[in-house]
């Protein structure tokens, strides 16, 4: 199965329709109309669709009722997910059974998940998180798995209020967006149990105001090739140990290693490298992409630039290409975010390397005076940072440009200016 961002310009649908030669593609019937490529064989409109069109429902209504029995190995291939493209052009991820599997043992491993737990869907299908960090696991242990008609904040409230939700997940902008909402003091969330967040930076101020809601936050690393989870946060460290994506899941092991590959010391930064039964076995119609990302032994180049504590714990300081080098030293643009993230008027902040060192783009609170802020963030990085790391100017912008998967595309804010650091 090969779910498809619907969000997608139509250019770039087609070309993963083309990459992967479906036979078969359902649709919802809110998408009945999306223009799609030839080359699909049929197209399955779930409800409400045209005479021309495959109904599910007759589908359904015409089969046999003898049960489909098919042999499947674990190796053989089981979700197709396609990377947001956010460092290039989206490739496609194998995820076979066993990876698929083991993902959800790896959840287990850190989340405490119950049989009469019930999740809320509200990350996409169409992205590794938006299956593998709670529905999957919630569906294996026998819980309820709701799925909304929109994410918006009031109707996800009126979900978890129905309900009874006791388990969610989301990115850290989606978690912000609740915050925010009219209903965040009022909505009863006495259910919710646990939040589950991660693929960016999780504010302090958003872990306070969850604290103050008596949530408990939980904050993770995963990845599309890993199926996704790699770590989490438990709540018992949440506090301690603020920032942190944890330490890893049961069945993954970790590395940071340096330029030459070889391990850093405790502490040091380098790239992050995964391995375990949960990780992909290569790019789809990539053979150049998996040689460079999967070693011999297993190990999957991550691309993230990261440090494991003398306790174990990870933390995510970005990506290796988006590091720059400032007064003769590396920059990790991460490092320098969270700083600015600190600041109650900061709503979002991204860091990029220029000529005469970084430029922070921030991203104010409503209400929020930016003469008044700038002064303030200048200090701010003046304590927390050395001097080669501080920016040397801030920009306020009204967004931060994202792609479909809310990831930021730094490139749009001036990435041709830079100096990569590699």
């Amino acid at each position: 199965m090969t779910p498809i961002n619907y969000r997608l310009e139509s250019g770039s649908i087609d070309a993963i329709c083309e990459d992967v030669a479906p036979r078969v593609l359902f649709v919802d019937s809110s998408l009945a109309d999306l223009p799609l490529p030839a080359l699909v064989g049929t197209r399955v409109v779930a409800v409400g669709s045209e005479d021309n069109e495959s109904k599910y429902e007759q589908l359904i209504t015409d089969h046999e009722d003898t049960p489909v029995d098919v042999a499947l190995t674990l190796d053989e291939l089981c979700l197709l997910l396609f990377t947001s493209g956010t460092t290039g052009t989206p490739k496609g991820v194998r995820l076979s059974h066993a990876n698929v599997t083991w993902n959800v043992v790896n959840c287990l491993s850190c989340l405490d998940v119950h049989s009469d737990d019930v999740t809320i869907a509200i990350a996409p299908f169409f992205r590794a998180g938006g299956t593998g960090v709670t529905v999957l696991p919630v569906l294996f242990s026998g819980g309820t798995v709701v799925i909304p008609r929109r994410t918006d904040p009031d109707e996800i409230f009126h979900l978890i209020e129905r309900h009874h939700v006791t388990l969610g997940f989301g990115n850290p902008d989606l978690l912000e967006a609740l915050t925010r909402s009219q209903l965040w003091q009022t909505a009863d969330l006495t259910s919710l149990r646990a939040f589950v967040t991660g693929g960016a930076p999780v504010p302090e101020r958003l872990l306070r105001t969850c604290q103050e809601r008596h949530i408990t936050v939980l904050q993770g690393y995963g990845l599309s090739e890993a199926a996704p989870l790699v770590s989490v946060l438990d709540a018992y460290n949440a506090g301690r140990k603020a920032g942190s994506a944890g330490r890893p899941a049961l069945f993954v092991d970790l590395r940071i290693v340096g330029p030459n590959a070889n391990d850093c010391s405790d502490g040091a930064i380098g790239e992050l490298l995964v391995r375990g039964p949960n990780i992909t076995a290569g790019y789809w119609n990539r053979p150049d992409a998996t040689e460079r990302a999967i070693d011999a032994q297993g190990w999957l180049r991550t691309g993230d630039a990261a440090r494991i504590d003398g306790e174990g714990f990870l933390f995510i300081v970005g990506r290796i290409e988006d590091a720059y080098v400032s007064a003769g030293e590396i920059v990790h643009p991460g490092i320098v975010e969270r700083v600015l993230l600190q600041h109650p008027s900061v709503a979002e902040a991204c860091v990029l390397g220029g000529s005469s060192g970084g430029v922070a783009y921030v991203v104010l609170t409503a209400g929020a005076e930016a003469a008044t802020v700038e002064s303030e963030l200048f200090s701010l990085c003046r304590e927390q940072l050395p001097a080669y790391a501080r920016p040397a100017a801030i920009e306020f912008v009204a967004s931060l440009p994202r792609n479909p998967g809310g990831k930021i595309m730094r490139h749009l804010l001036g990435r041709a200016s830079r100096q990569i650091f590699t």
